[in-house]
Formats: structure tokens, C-alpha cells, sequence
């Protein structure tokens, strides 16, 4: 793993600080080609709050000297350009052109989700209170403009296209949740998070087959379609399995049962011969998609060092075999600080550009890979992530 680590540090961090960034608006930009230059397409609000996080964690790690001045120029842009602020709300638009201008006015769950882990993680730097009373309004809109009030959970965006529901926004909400309660634990957001975990046994996890559904219709019925109605990606039961530890050691009841479930699920149905993941697996076991992105491996390692830690002595294997997957197959191509993120079952490249949305994953395992090295219960090392 420390090989992951040390790649994530000396190349993609400079690099995404650098040619990722847009110095004239202080933004990041969306995508990079092949050539590590900025591609020219809408810039979206979930990829600004994405890489906020990131150099935000890189500056409170002490990894990375110019992660504040860049997370918080970056948080300035996003208010300015994105924000829609009213005395009791605010919220936030989905894309926006070179120049600034809205090209998207739609307001998504996920985008939001997003933007409170960012308003969450700056907060930590810099303890501006305004960026808490932010997050606190823009929970204000997710909960009266993109929470079902019969039956529970998120829609889709405002204005809704569709009452159909996706277990993947209420799953970054949760993480956004649980960060504030790090950062501000008596403002009410444990309790938020509560709900969400509930939501995840009551609807969102099948007992039988032991699956995680990634679509619902409404009511939390099975989805219409019949194609979307059993599938699972084995990349999110590895994201949940790192979620639910995480709210059991900030106070949470217990999740082990259900979080061993999921990681048994996807070791044995989700990763083929070669130690790469499936991109979608259907509730029969037989995959449905057999390509492979890149971000499903680094929740694995997220999964398994927590795994690693309630003692489960295989985890810490699997962990080790993912970031080698990683260095062979995807990253430090098509330049030194990119990867390739998304690959066919043959491994041949499916994308031409380099999408700035996969650092979030990218960094954030190698920080809780670190975590682990420094925990002791792996090996010792001396340069690694905080």
C-alpha cells in the first residue's frame, strides 16, 4: 500500500494542483486529456466539492503545503458561481460554463451530498462559522425540497424527472453527515445520519441474497425495470462497508452483521480472476457489466482496512492486492499524476480524458491506507497521508 500512498503524494496531488487548476475563477477543471491539458465541457458542481475535499484533507494532513489556499479558493468559487442563497436555504446548481455562467440550473441530491463534505472538511481548516450555517441552510433545501415526505429517502434532483429512487445519493449524504458530526457534534447531524443507516437496513439491503440494490421505484418497491431492478455494484457494498464502521466508532449501533455481509458479497461475486471489479453484478450472482472503473478498487481497500481492523485476518491481503491492482492497471497513464478510469474486460481503455471526480476516491483510500500503516497493524511508515 505504500506505494499507492507515495504515488498519490508525489504525483496526482501536484499534478491535479497545477494543470487540474484554473487559477483565473480558482476552480478545478473537470477533466484533463491525454496530454495532461484542461478539456473544454461544463463544469459541475459535484466535481468542485470532490476536489475541495480532497486538498482540503491534503492540507490538515500536512501532505501537501498548498491544499488550503486551493480548497478555499475553490470554495469561493463554488458559493459564487453555484450558490442560490435565501435567508433559510441555499442550493446549489448542477454545472456552469467556462466563464461561470449556469448551464445546468437542476438541483441534485448527490451535487449536495457533495457539497456538504466539502463545507465540512474546509470548515476543518479554517473554522468559518459561515461555512457551517452554509451547510445547515443547504440541509434545509435537501430536506424540504429533495426528501420524500411519505415514504422517505431522497429523489433524484428538484425539479424531480422521476419519483424513481438510488440508494448512491443517500449513501454520500450519509458520509457528509458524519463528517459534520466529526467537525460539529452538536448540531444535529449524528441524528441525520441515524436516519440514513436505518433507511439502509429497513430498504436499501436485501437480506436475501445479501445484496445492496442500487435502484428502488417510490415506494421502495422493486424498480419497474427489470434491468435495474436486481442489479448491484460491488463497489458501493465496499463504500457502505467503510460507512457503516465509520458511524459505528462515532457512537452508532453495531453495523458488523450487515457490513461483513456486504464485504463477503463482493469478495466472492464481485472480483474476477484477475483482482479486478466488476463493474455491475446482477442479484443471481452472474455479472451484468464486466468492465471495470477505477474507483470501485479503492473502496476496496477502504473496505478492507476496516475490515483489518475488527480483526478479519484476511483483509489486510486483499487491501495490499488492490493497490498493486491499481498501480499495474490504471494509474500513471496517460501522464504521471493521471489514470485510466475505466477499463473492458480486457483492459482496453474505455475513456480518452482523465476525470478530476476519481481523486476523491484515489485520495481518499490512500488516506485510510495510511491510516492503517500508522496504526501498527500493518507495517511501519514514516510518509503517509493524515
Amino acid at each position: 500500500m505504500k506505494a499507492y500512498i507515495d504515488w498519490v503524494v508525489r504525483e496526482a496531488l501536484p499534478t491535479w494542483a497545477t494543470n487540474g487548476f484554473d487559477s483565473g475563477r480558482g476552480r478545478f477543471h473537470e477533466r484533463l486529456d491525454a496530454q495532461g491539458r484542461a478539456i473544454a465541457v461544463p463544469y459541475r458542481a459535484m466535481v468542485q466539492a470532490r476536489q475541495i475535499y480532497v486538498f482540503a484533507h491534503a492540507a490538515h494532513s500536512g501532505c501537501f503545503d498548498e491544499g488550503q489556499r486551493l480548497a478555499e479558493a475553490a470554495m469561493a468559487s463554488l458559493i459564487r458561481d453555484y450558490c442560490q442563497e435565501t435567508p433559510c436555504q441555499a442550493s446549489f446548481a448542477f454545472s456552469t460554463d467556462p466563464s461561470g455562467g449556469i448551464v445546468s440550473d437542476v438541483r441534485d441530491a448527490y451535487t449536495h451530498a457533495f457539497v456538504l463534505f466539502a463545507l465540512a472538511w474546509v470548515y476543518r481548516l479554517n473554522s468559518d462559522e459561515r461555512l457551517l450555517t452554509l451547510a445547515d441552510k443547504t440541509i434545509a433545501f435537501v430536506e424540504s425540497r429533495l426528501t420524500d415526505p411519505v415514504y422517505g429517502g431522497l429523489f433524484d434532483a428538484a425539479p424531480a424527472p422521476s419519483r424513481d429512487k438510488r440508494q448512491n445519493p443517500l449513501m454520500h449524504l450519509l458520509e457528509a453527515y458524519l463528517f459534520l458530526d466529526q467537525v460539529a457534534p452538536k448540531r444535529g447531524y449524528r441524528a441525520r445520519a441515524a436516519a440514513l443507516v436505518g433507511l439502509f437496513k429497513q430498504r436499501l439491503f436485501q437480506s436475501e441474497p445479501g445484496v445492496l440494490l442500487e435502484y428502488f421505484a417510490e415506494d421502495w418497491s422493486g424498480h419497474a425495470d427489470p434491468a435495474k431492478a436486481t442489479v448491484f455494484e460491488p463497489g458501493h457494498h465496499f463504500e457502505w462497508v467503510w460507512l457503516l464502521a465509520a458511524y459505528s466508532r462515532q457512537g452508532g449501533e453495531a453495523s458488523d452483521r450487515w457490513s461483513a455481509r456486504l464485504h463477503n458479497t463482493a469478495c466472492r461475486h464481485g472480483i474476477d480472476s484477475d483482482g479486478l471489479i466488476y463493474d455491475e453484478v446482477g442479484a443471481d450472482f452472474v455479472p451484468r457489466k464486466r468492465s471495470h472503473r477505477i474507483w470501485p478498487h479503492t473502496e476496496a481497500i477502504k473496505a478492507a482496512v476496516t475490515r483489518h481492523a475488527t480483526g478479519d485476518p484476511q483483509a489486510l491481503a486483499l487491501a495490499d492486492g488492490m493497490a498493486s491492482v491499481l498501480i499495474d492497471r490504471f494509474l500513471g497513464r496517460p501522464f504521471a499524476g493521471g489514470w485510466i478510469d475505466h477499463i473492458g474486460e480486457v483492459g482496453e481503455p474505455l475513456v480518452d480524458y482523465v476525470p478530476a471526480s476519481t481523486l476523491y476516491h484515489i485520495f481518499l483510500a490512500a488516506a485510510e491506507a495510511r491510516r492503517c500503516l500508522e496504526d501498527g497493524r500493518a507495517a511501519n511508515s514514516q510518509e503517509a497521508l493524515a
